[in-house]
């Protein structure tokens, strides 16, 4: 089976010749060990240096799609989560790990900007209610992928407006969460308006060869979900519903991802007709085994290896946390062996290296 076959066939939950493998991000070390040199793909600092001297936008997102696409060969994943391209040129560095980013500031902390510009405050009059025009530029990278293999490596692209847009911004999310007491209407619009952006992004995305829309949403954090399963069902799970319906509708799969214990709000999720959850956060207490009895046959599942296992695991421990998640989610099909939220900060890359070594020996069904 080629790549592209065998996830779908997972997303189908039926049963592949082997568990495709995935990774949502991978730190940098981790990048350059797989690639044997050094790489702008996955490393963050190296790109906005590379923006704040001036050089040409188009040829750095061309560079990036040919390491993302030798990457994932090299390293034998199954499925490229692309990135949106870049297309900010107005990048300054202005201290240690800090941009000037399109006259915003930014920290950059384990390959993760955060924007320390956030307002303190939000109001009405802080959305543009109604703007949803797609900078078609943004998929310049996942047409270069695209254009190299469709069809042969599965590939998706992110778009959301559930509650993505918002849990991003600290300051915002508070408020949000506020309002679903004292201003529910304003919270519905906020919601609405950010959905209707992701569906024009993410039916702009499969046009331009992707095959699946991840929705990256982290609705909780390591003890819940960040609001009462009534509050997601009032507020969050009709827009969910609602890009599903998009996306799929559109010829496309649609990926949920979150970090955080989301067990109390899984069934609502599920019921919304995702085709897959991404993440199973284990280290905020999700169990792939639970999660797979539960919703086995109605969704594919992503994730559950233990990250810290990466950076601070023995060989064995490699070993016996590669084996416990084929044994708890492959049986049956459905499964996508990946860690269970990201390498963006991982250092560790001979025991990455060790953990694909280890799945291509186990890996074929039927799973023992």
């Amino acid at each position: 089976m080629e790549s592209w076959d065998r996830v779908v066939s997972a997303l189908l939950l039926e049963t592949p010749d082997r568990v495709p493998v995935f990774e949502m991000h991978m730190s940098s070390p981790i990048a350059e060990k797989v690639l044997g040199r050094s790489c702008l793909c996955y490393n963050l600092r190296k790109i906005l240096h590379y923006l704040s001297s001036g050089k040409d936008v188009d040829k750095l997102n061309e560079i990036i799609a040919d390491e993302l696409i030798r990457i994932h060969l090299k390293a034998g994943l199954d499925y490229i989560r692309v990135p949106g391209a870049y297309t900010e040129t107005n990048v300054k560095v202005i201290g240690k790990d800090l941009y000037l980013i399109g006259g915003y500031k930014y920290r950059l902390t384990n390959e993760t900007l955060w924007l320390l510009d956030e307002p303190k405050t939000y109001n009405e009059k802080d959305f543009e209610f109604g703007k949803t025009e797609v900078n078609y530029d943004v998929f310049k990278i996942l047409e270069l992928v695209s254009k190299r293999v469709k069809g042969k490596i599965f590939l998706s692209f992110d778009a959301d407006g559930s509650w993505g847009p918002i849990v991003s911004r600290p300051n915002l999310m508070l408020h949000v969460l506020r309002w679903m007491r004292t201003k529910p209407s304003l919270v519905r619009k906020i919601i609405d308006h950010y959905t209707d952006i992701a569906i024009s992004y993410g039916r702009a995305a499969l046009d331009f060869g992707a095959d699946a829309i991840m929705m990256c949403v982290d609705y909780g954090y390591s003890r819940g979900p960040w609001m009462s399963p009534k509050d997601f069902r009032t507020f969050i799970n009709p827009a969910l519903r609602r890009q599903v319906l998009a996306f799929k509708g559109k010829g496309g799969f649609a990926i949920l991802h979150s970090d955080g214990n989301i067990n109390a709000i899984l069934d609502d999720i599920v019921d919304a007709g995702i085709d897959a959850y991404q993440g199973i956060d284990i280290i905020a207490g999700m169990d792939l085994k639970s999660v797979k009895e539960r919703f086995g046959d109605r969704i594919c599942l992503i994730g559950n290896f233990n990250p810290k296992i990466i950076d601070y695991g023995s060989k064995k421990e490699v070993y016996d946390e590669v084996l416990r998640c084929l044994r708890d989610g492959a049986p049956g099909g459905g499964y996508i062996f990946s860690t269970s939220a990201n390498l963006s900060s991982s250092f560790n890359g001979e025991n990455f290296i060790f953990m694909l070594k280890v799945l291509k020996e186990k890996y074929y069904y039927p799973i023992c």
